[in-house]
């Protein structure tokens, strides 16, 4: 396929891969493929509430930028031990773009003698550890699917960035998170250079550099994902507050109730979106606050359209069952 060869720009911050994707997608003429070579970050989900994911004293102590990416999924901890990389598709379906674009991973692993296998929504295991989780995005345009590639990523500075300041947590965070994931350093035997170029060589088949009018308009468009506007703009007023993990994700809802009605809502989480779900919320805007109510809205405008898994029974609960 055909790659996007940004090599000769260095580490860049995830904002700037961003802004390629969004850059190069209304101009597909074919599925594009990139690297991210990165500074160190963090970077939540578009439905993610920071304050609720990121230990925000320890990244700002630490100087470790946070960013907000466009696709759905949980937050993530990025350093110069991990890389990250792009698929471009026309194809907007989720599953034969994951089973297609990770299936090639897999099998430029076993290239390289790993054994790795998909799990979950979207994960990539070795060892039965994770070392590689993507995410997704659609729309009229076609698709993206980024994810991640832990090769000496520092899992102590990915648990105090990610967990909640609290030194017992942190503790017992590293030693999970030891469990459950997995650097392949040790496995791949060769530096991260190599391991990218493995890959790169992997997916492509004709390459091109970007020209000055389109690093250009990928820089204005970059702006965008570093404006406060963009990154904090998940910081809903509320009356009421409801959280739950599901089978298929986290969900969280908030909720301003003036004389019992729903003021503003907002939904919060790491699932993925079929559709954006503020649309779902805002006709929710308005309406009394009551089960009967909502169920009305649920039946008419099913949440499963806009979150992937979901269904009117989750919602219900997550409101009105203290779940």
């Amino acid at each position: 396929m055909k790659s996007i060869d940004l090599k000769s720009f260095g580490k860049q911050d995830i904002s700037f891969y961003l802004a390629a994707e969004q850059y190069f997608l209304p101009r597909l003429e074919e599925d594009l493929f990139f690297l991210w070579d990165l500074h160190k970050a963090i970077v939540v989900g578009r439905n993610q509430l920071i304050s609720s994911e990121v230990n925000m004293e320890y990244v700002h102590r630490n100087g470790i930028p946070v960013f907000r990416r466009p696709t759905g999924g949980g937050a993530v901890f990025a350093d110069e031990g991990c890389f990250m990389f792009t698929f471009l598709s026309k194809n907007v379906n989720r599953e034969q773009v994951f089973s297609k674009y990770l299936g090639m991973i897999k099998d430029c692993f076993k290239n390289i003698g790993l054994e790795v296998e998909l799990s979950g929504r979207n994960d990539l295991l070795f060892n039965g550890k994770k070392f590689s989780g993507n995410a997704f995005l659609n729309n009229e345009h076609g698709s993206i699917l980024h994810g991640t590639i832990l090769y000496d990523t520092d899992l102590e500075k990915l648990v105090n960035s990610l967990t909640p300041d609290d030194a017992k947590l942190i503790s017992k965070g590293i030693k999970s998170v030891r469990e459950r994931v997995i650097n392949l350093k040790e496995y791949v035997g060769m530096p991260i250079e190599a391991l990218m170029d493995r890959l790169w060589k992997h997916f492509t088949t004709s390459s091109f550099t970007l020209k000055p009018d389109q690093l250009q308009a990928i820089k204005k468009i970059e702006t965008g994902f570093l404006s406060d506007e963009w990154i904090n703009y998940h910081n809903p007023p509320y009356s009421f507050r409801a959280k739950h993990r599901f089978p298929w994700g986290s969900l969280e809802a908030f909720m301003d109730i003036k004389k019992q009605r729903i003021v503003s809502m907002e939904l919060s989480g790491d699932f993925f979106e079929r559709q954006p779900v503020t649309e779902w919320c805002q006709e929710m805007t308005g309406t009394p606050f009551s089960e009967i109510e909502m169920g009305k809205t649920l039946d008419a405008n099913p949440i499963e359209k806009y979150i992937e898994g979901a269904s009117k029974q989750d919602l219900i609960d997550l409101i009105w069952r203290n779940l």
